[in-house]
């Protein structure tokens, strides 16, 4: 029986480096007789011993790659050769916050992706980029947009949602941003981490934090209520607050639900942490439900300019971060009200 080859890689699941099985490998050597010079090819499939993370190493080495150095106790003077070492998918040495998941605006999500994996291949330019542009989308969703940057950091300061002492701490992130687009600087990794911890800290107590809270409002019974899930329990999904709904908001629901199923045959629907998405080729309805409320609340992809929008129901809500994707939200009290609204829900699945 073959033994087992182990060497030591660095573990993208573990964050560390740890013993790997070597599964696979392929090696190639060129070299040139009359120049003396060689260069050497290693590609590996390797397993890591503790958590079976699955990663492709390829190490390259060329002769004049050489480090020196002395033999401990000795004192004599060696070299060895100097391998370079790629990991693919490349060593991820910052992780999304665990709260990644619950922006409330698919567009912040998508650059929150862009700027992780910037990091990945050490692309700090874009990342510092990429977190001026989270500041931007997020002055957008929080109080619109002003025209210019610092016009919207005052709006933002005007409305108590930014204090002086906070603005003070902004500052050097959106100069960091600039010093990157206009005049060549990249931060180094540590000053990087200063940036995206300043960036985020803010996009979560801002965006994150009010949506969370309101899924706690959920969460907690209404006095002489029952409690709404089971104890311990420590996220109340789409899927609790469905089961827990009171027996007429759960008829609405489910009438909603029927109503988006009846649309077609190629309707697929796939559970979130906080609605139900309704898809088609893409996601036509993202629906909520809201117990303490008594109301389920319906995102439909349509442009609300091109929609005679009820106020007692619908809202625009393009600038307005909220779980799930579209840009009309409707709310929805009543069987009657997906009668009303049947022709938009309609027109949303044919967008799809």
């Amino acid at each position: 029986m073959t033994e087992e080859r182990i060497e030591w890689f660095f573990c993208n699941a573990c964050k560390q480096k740890t013993k790997h099985f070597v599964r696979g490998e392929y090696n190639k050597h060129d070299d040139d007789d009359n120049q003396m010079v060689w260069f050497k090819q290693r590609m590996l499939i390797i397993e890591c011993c503790g958590c079976e993370n699955l990663e492709l190493v390829k190490m390259t080495l060329f002769s004049e790659d050489v480090e020196y150095f002395d033999k401990p106790y000795k004192g004599e003077s060696d070299n060895q050769g100097k391998w370079d070492e790629v990991i693919y998918p490349p060593v991820t040495y910052r992780n999304p916050p665990a709260w990644f998941e619950d922006l409330p605006d698919p567009t912040l999500r998508e650059i929150s992706d862009e700027i992780y994996n910037s990091l990945q291949t050490g692309s700090h330019y874009l990342a510092t980029f990429g977190s001026r542009t989270l500041i931007d989308r997020l002055i957008v969703l929080t109080v619109g947009d002003k025209g210019n940057f610092q016009k919207g950091l005052q709006a933002l300061q005007d409305g108590g949602m930014l204090s002086q002492h906070e603005r003070e701490i902004l500052n050097p992130v959106v100069d960091a941003g600039n010093a990157a687009a206009h005049r060549g600087w990249a931060p180094t990794k540590e000053q990087i981490a200063v940036i995206l911890d300043t960036v985020e800290g803010l996009i979560h107590r801002l965006l994150v934090l009010p949506k969370l809270a309101e899924e706690l409002e959920e969460a907690v019974p209404s006095r002489g209520g029952s409690v709404k899930v089971k104890a311990g329990k420590p996220v109340v999904t789409v899927k609790d607050k469905i089961e827990a709904a009171p027996k007429d908001l759960r008829a609405v629901y489910d009438k909603l639900a029927g109503t988006l199923r009846a649309l077609g045959d190629d309707v697929t629907i796939h559970p979130q942490k906080h609605y139900m998405a309704f898809r088609r080729n893409r996601n036509f309805a993202s629906v909520q439900i809201y117990n303490q409320k008594r109301v389920v609340r319906v995102y439909l992809n349509l442009d609300p300019d091109t929609v005679d929008m009820d106020p007692m129901m619908m809202r625009d809500v393009r600038q307005i971060g909220h779980f799930g994707t579209g840009d009309l939200e409707i709310t929805i009290k009543s069987k009657k009200d997906i009668e009303n609204v049947s022709a938009l829900i309609a027109m949303s699945y044919e967008a799809s």
